[in-house]
């Protein structure tokens, strides 16, 4: 029972891991510096990194990047850039909201 127990929570934290490797690194979340990554991604940063272009004020759920900066915007109105993983997409995706750092 205990072997399974810790097969379990091993197979788990693998997996978190696994997650975490594929996108990069942990999501940016709010009060996050985030500087250019590659591809057109971005990537979290210290604040006090050169590389911090901007840091993330808001996130929104469910919006489609073509209509991420109107929606971060109506929201968040110091916002001055978006981001969403889902490039120029209609597919409703998570939105970064941005203020220059």
């Amino acid at each position: 029972m205990r072997t399974r127990t810790l097969l379990a929570a091993a197979v788990v934290v693998l997996a978190v891991v696994g997650v975490l490797l594929v996108r990069g690194g942990p999501s940016p979340g709010v009060g996050d510096c985030v500087a250019a990554g590659p591809d057109q991604t971005v990537v979290v940063v210290g604040c006090d990194d050169p590389a911090a272009a901007f840091r993330v004020i808001g996130v929104l759920d469910d919006v489609p990047p073509v209509q991420s900066q109107p929606a971060c915007t109506a929201v968040f109105p110091r916002s001055t850039a978006s981001y969403s993983a889902g490039g120029l997409s209609r597919t409703p995706a998570e939105v970064l909201c941005l203020v220059a750092a």
